[in-house]
């Protein structure tokens, strides 16, 4: 559950597109129109380059090396969605639904060489969280999840990293716990509440800054650290990462003037059928800010169009939230003038105090639905129409599982 005081979170699902194949879809660039100066995009290419003696690798080149089960997905801690809405889903495997040191946050997707993947985002556990847990020095990892078989989903973590010579920046990292920090690289220490996909590259939210980028194409193998203490490059040239078997480096990020703090994104469709990144903003009821939806254009290339300013939307709740502002937004997809949304802090019903909120511009109010407790980021697969959402708590939270990752149909609730 995001915690921050937030200025403005963007949150929004995204279509998955694919990577080998496909581009995506924009209306021409606005060269006339000088670039909003709100929106400034810094190139880390140096930074990949300096790793280009490695072997850069892709996603299915990547060996997965655990199991996630189908079976039980929908008997989590407050799973409420009526059967007749569900469709399909998976849990983590032991592990992984009951580690203290990880929460889930972000979900995407895409199709590459054929195969089908879901993406994630944990994000590291500090005492704030939970008492007695250390571990957000190690920043953020990703799950790769094949789902391209329903019946054998495999995945398989792999850490998030920047360039070392970010450290010294309050903007992309934040000191935590001591840990051994060797050279080239480091942690990215950041919440990652959202991730979407486009064009080769993933989103990932960073709270107060924007977005961070990060091409799949730049997957590196890393070695073995006992100690899981280590990161970076040894004095013997071995790349270590806490004991992770992989890692992707971060290529540039997006430092955007107005919408922090950012706690998810996705991709979806403005109502010309641009594809857009949409975030939005996580606010409390004590906040005095209105939570906005911000759509941001992207290239042919993937990439945000900076000529073209951001759009803004403004959701409303239903009537139980006396048609008012939408508070506790943890993810969004948007699709023309309608926006649907995971959020909490509400009532408890059925056992969670999550809804999914549809809102349309204009209307006087939105239309909520029951939703799984601890809902979090969303992703809508354009070839099959699901829409995709996973929980995060562990399961000595409630004494009980809550980790699921799960789909219903976008019909359902458009």
């Amino acid at each position: 559950m995001k915690k921050h005081i937030i200025i403005s979170v963007l949150c929004a699902a995204f279509t998955a597109i694919s990577c080998q194949t496909e581009a995506i879809d924009t209306t021409e660039d606005a060269v006339a129109t000088p670039p909003n100066t709100g929106i400034n995009y810094v190139d880390e290419s140096a930074f990949i380059n300096s790793l280009s003696t490695e072997t850069f690798l892709n996603p299915t080149d990547i060996s997965l090396n655990r199991n996630a089960t189908t079976a039980g997905y929908n008997q989590v801690y407050g799973f409420n969605i009526p059967e007749d809405n569900q469709v399909l889903g998976f849990k983590w495997n032991t592990g992984d639904q009951n580690t203290t040191d990880w929460r889930p946050q972000g979900i995407t997707g895409f199709t590459w060489n054929q195969k089908r993947f879901l993406l994630t985002t944990w994000y590291g556990i500090g005492p704030s969280n939970i008492d007695g847990v250390e571990n957000q020095h190690k920043g953020v990892r990703i799950s790769l999840v094949d789902i391209t078989n329903p019946s054998s989903i495999t995945y398989r973590h792999i850490l998030l990293v920047q360039d070392k010579n970010n450290i010294s920046n309050p903007k992309l990292f934040k000191a935590t716990n001591s840990y051994d920090q060797l050279n080239l690289f480091a942690p990215v220490t950041i919440h990652a509440g959202g991730v979407a996909y486009a064009n080769q590259k993933i989103y990932v939210a960073s709270t107060s800054l924007g977005l961070r980028v990060f091409d799949l194409n730049n997957i590196i193998a890393a070695s073995s650290d006992n100690t899981k203490n280590k990161i970076g490059q040894d004095a013997n040239g071995n790349l270590k990462a806490f004991n992770y078997g992989y890692i992707l480096p971060q290529s540039g990020y997006y430092d955007i003037l107005d919408g922090d703090p950012f706690s998810c994104v996705s991709l979806g469709e403005n109502t010309t059928g641009n594809n857009m990144l949409y975030t939005s903003q996580y606010k409390t009821s004590n906040s005095s800010i209105i939570p906005s939806v911000y759509g941001f254009n992207l290239t042919s290339n993937g990439d945000i169009d900076t000529y073209i300013p951001a759009e803004i939307s403004v959701p409303k709740d239903n009537a139980s939230g006396n048609n008012g502002p939408l508070y506790n937004i943890q993810g969004v997809y948007r699709k023309d003038s309608t926006s649907v949304f995971a959020v909490t802090g509400k009532s408890s019903y059925k056992g969670s105090t999550a809804r999914l909120v549809r809102y349309t511009d204009g209307d006087a109010s939105g239309t909520r639905y029951r939703w799984p407790h601890g809902a979090e980021d969303f992703y809508l697969e354009k070839s099959t129409g699901l829409l995709w959402n996973l929980t995060e708590y562990e399961t000595s939270k409630y004494g009980e599982e809550n980790r699921t990752v799960f789909a219903v149909r976008y019909s359902h609730y458009d």
